[in-house]
């Protein structure tokens, strides 16, 4: 049998033919319980970006398989050395990852190697990756509860803060609320924390924000000695199989959480990441799709007279006025997956925004599973 060779060309062509056929939706083959006459379900539970990658990444995936053999030393130095130049840093102040994920559970360690006994501060509900790591390390979590617009609670997660405090998450936008605070607000409560303890704000959702004053807080590394802003290319870029993030921090805290790294980012995602980072058509009308959708999500939730958060993400949340559960079986039912229950909000539901059709689906839908 003659061994298959690949060339850079041959990954070229390939990669024509695949930006060449639409971009479709993620399509998962029909549940258990669906209509027979639904083409299949239609999956809004996991802020997935239905849109991505963009044409030019899908280029850079299949380009990048010539590459596949060898380690991503160089793409990671082309990645970080843009990514740099954005935010008006050095290069050694950006810390790559196998998306936020990583980067999350790399600031749990953090908090090991400084103390015994160490305690996180975080609300609930929040995105779990950090919480839930750093439990299994041995941190005990103090959860603050939201203010009533499903926001931080910033002062009340300021009274949490004891001496034994070495982590401080927020979350901004917030997941699964969708809520954000202001840059100003969020600026405040950064500088009120005490420099033994680090402050990691996750700006995961950062692109899709619309509510005025709400900014992300990257600039602040240059002089805030304390916290890590974290992003990811798993939203906007619609990169979230490919799991790749980035740390922005302080000069003086950029080696040791560097050095605290769990793994290697693969070439593929690098080179997607690059690629898409740099096809702001692509991201523009990504957004405007997203934000447009989410927009028409929130009006009929209000026309409907449903309790819902000022979401910012692409995704919506709001109140059912029924167990989560049945709401789910009822929506499922309907061909649609919503996402899952969370601590405190047992009747409220977290549906993400999926292409344009999926979103005309899940509308059509919502008042047969709402008993309206």
């Amino acid at each position: 049998m003659s061994a298959i060779s690949l060339t850079r060309r041959d990954a070229l062509i390939g990669a024509a033919a695949l930006i060449a056929v639409p971009l479709r939706p993620i399509v998962l083959a029909a549940a258990p319980g669906a209509s027979a006459d639904k083409p299949g379900l239609i999956k809004l539970d996991g802020n997935e970006n239905p849109y991505g990658p963009s044409p030019a990444a899908r280029q850079a995936i299949l380009a990048s398989i010539g590459e596949a053999p060898r380690y991503a030393d160089e793409t990671i130095t082309t990645l970080t050395n843009q990514l740099a130049a954005h935010e008006g840093v050095a290069d050694s102040q950006i810390v790559i990852g196998t998306g936020s994920g990583e980067l999350l559970r790399m600031a749990g360690l953090l908090a090991v190697t400084t103390t015994s006994g160490a305690e996180l501060v975080a609300s609930r509900p929040t995105y779990e990756e950090l919480p839930v790591f750093a439990e299994k390390l041995g941190l005990k979590v103090r959860w603050v509860a939201p203010d009533t617009n499903h926001r931080h609670d910033l002062p009340a997660m300021r009274g949490a803060i004891t001496e034994l405090t070495r982590l401080v998450y927020v979350c901004n936008p917030n997941n699964p609320t969708g809520t954000a605070v202001t840059r100003e607000t969020l600026e405040t409560f950064i500088r009120s924390v005490p420099g033994y303890c680090t402050v990691i704000v996750d700006e995961a959702y950062m692109d899709l924000v619309e509510q005025p004053g709400v900014a992300t807080v990257a600039g602040l590394v240059k002089d805030v000695p304390n916290m890590i802003v974290l992003r990811t290319f798993s939203k906007i870029h619609g990169l979230a199989g490919l799991r790749i993030g980035y740390g922005i921090t302080p000069a003086a805290l950029a080696p040791r959480f560097a050095a605290l790294s769990l793994t290697w980012p693969n070439s593929t995602g690098l080179a997607a990441a690059i690629a898409s980072f740099n096809d702001h058509a692509f991201l523009k009308t990504t957004r405007a799709a997203l934000v447009g959708d989410r927009a028409r999500v929130h009006a009929t939730l209000d026309r409907m007279g449903l309790s819902r958060a000022d979401a910012q993400g692409n995704f919506v949340f709001f109140d059912t006025g029924a167990p989560l559960k049945q709401f789910q079986d009822r929506m499922l039912a309907e061909g649609i997956k919503v996402g899952r229950h969370f601590d405190g909000y047992d009747t409220w539901a977290r549906v993400t925004i999926g292409v344009h059709r999926e979103v005309d689906r899940f509308l059509a839908a919502l008042p047969r599973a709402l008993g309206a």
